[in-house]
């Protein structure tokens, strides 16, 4: 109910002293008609004003008591429901029965007693809110000190691992640095190898150049034999040409002979007269046999020269079947020079990546050396923070205890203000 005061309601209101002098104007209004007409009817001034007084004095007393009453009516009023709210009885309302300066303070006990009655129930709200918020809290800081205790359990554990961790990354850090080293030096020994294989490279390219300069000069020296073996193919056809005359000389000295013979035989019968020719059938067969024997001689020497030219032939056709062999076994040394060359070169393609591979490697491993180092002190970091989280943990349950005895002693205040609220009965 709304006990504000708006400009109609108080220009309705009459105050105490507006009443009063209304009363005692109409007072002296009733005094004088009464005067005025008991002098009309008696004619008597003086018993008019007798009349007119004892009327006005009744009119005094009548007024009085009625206003006196209605005042002191709504005076108890205002005391009776004083004293309820005394007694915490807040469900009445004040009556607003008056239009004058009573009506301010009937205003003011009905704003009082429900700003009284707003104020409990408000206390009631807040003491029941106050209630299930301690408990609420109650049950939630249980819970974090458990999940406190927990956490502090499970920091002690982070630590522990975060120290072996610590441990791990560092003996990790040292295999690895000790590894950077054994790649560095693999590194070193993969440059070796690739000057090696350049050297051997190019001593492959050397070898393989020489084989091909001796190839061609076994195929020169081929060409120059075979140049060579003709006029000796030549010869050995110019004896056997040679042979076939001294075939035909051999026959013709063996006629010549023969013709001699003859000759003597027929000179021997001409008696004296064929001496002469005797003589000159003695000489012709003379020379036929020196012819003969130089055929013979002729013979045996051809034989010589054919035995030594046939000796020259099989040597030089050993010699040819020497060079191709060997020019076969130089190209088989020439073809195996191109496939060392070919293999040199792909190890060295090869070692050449694997020395640019454990390059790489090695740089990947610096920085993974590095990111270790960083872990390490990471987890040495984590370690330290681990510790200080179970510290704060520790300093956390401890606070946290202090709040639930702070909030032990808010629900004993809590319930207190609801036995106080329970005094007072309000308007439901």
């Amino acid at each position: 109910m709304d006990h504000r005061i708006d400009g109609g309601e108080l220009m309705k209101r009459t105050s105490i002293k507006n009443k009063m002098i209304l009363s005692f104007l109409l007072l002296l209004l009733i005094v004088m008609v009464v005067v005025g007409v008991t002098n009309q009817i008696t004619g008597e001034f003086y018993t008019a004003i007798a009349i007119s007084a004892a009327l006005a004095l009744l009119a005094g007393i009548l007024f009085g008591s009625i206003f006196s009453r209605s005042l002191l009516r709504r005076l108890h009023s205002l005391s009776k429901v004083a004293q309820e709210v005394s007694r915490g009885d807040l469900s009445k309302d004040i009556p607003l029965l008056s239009v004058d300066e009573v009506r301010d303070l009937e205003e003011v006990f009905a704003t009082m007693v429900k700003q009284l009655r707003g104020m409990i129930s408000e206390m009631k709200t807040v003491a029941g809110q106050i209630e299930t918020t301690n408990n609420n809290l109650s049950e939630l800081t249980g819970k974090v000190l458990s999940n406190s205790r927990v956490i502090a359990k499970s920091g002690n554990a982070i630590a522990g691992s975060s120290e072996k961790q610590s441990v791990i990354v560092q003996e990790t850090s040292i295999a690895l640095h000790k590894g950077l080293e054994n790649m560095d030096d693999m590194s070193e020994r993969s440059r070796k190898t690739v000057s090696a294989i350049d050297d051997a490279r190019r001593k492959a390219e050397q070898g393989e150049a020489n084989a091909r300069d001796t190839l061609r000069h076994l195929d020169n020296v081929l060409k120059q034999m075979m140049e060579y073996a003709k006029p000796i193919y030549r010869l050995s056809g110019k004896v056997e040409k040679i042979r076939i005359v001294m075939g035909v000389l051999d026959e013709v000295s063996q006629k010549t002979d023969l013709l001699s013979l003859n000759a003597s035989i027929e000179a021997t019968r001409a008696g004296e007269m064929g001496k002469g020719f005797a003589l000159v059938a003695d000489e012709i067969r003379s020379m036929a046999e020196n012819s003969r024997q130089s055929s013979q001689q002729i013979g045996r020497i051809l034989e010589d020269i054919f035995e030594d030219n046939k000796a020259v032939m099989d040597s030089l056709k050993n010699s040819e079947a020497g060079i191709s062999r060997g020019r076969e076994i130089i190209s088989g040394i020439v073809e195996t020079f191109g496939e060392v060359l070919l293999g040199v070169q792909n190890i060295s393609a090869d070692v050449r990546e694997v020395e640019k591979v454990t390059r790489k490697q090695v740089k990947e491993m610096r920085g993974f050396l590095t990111r270790f180092k960083e872990l390490a002190q990471l987890s040495q970091d984590n370690f330290i923070n681990t510790q200080k989280t179970t510290i704060g943990t520790k300093n956390q349950e401890e606070d946290i205890q202090k709040i639930y005895n702070v909030m032990q002693s808010l629900s004993s205040l809590s319930k207190k203000m609801m036995e106080t609220q329970q005094k007072f009965r309000i308007k439901e």
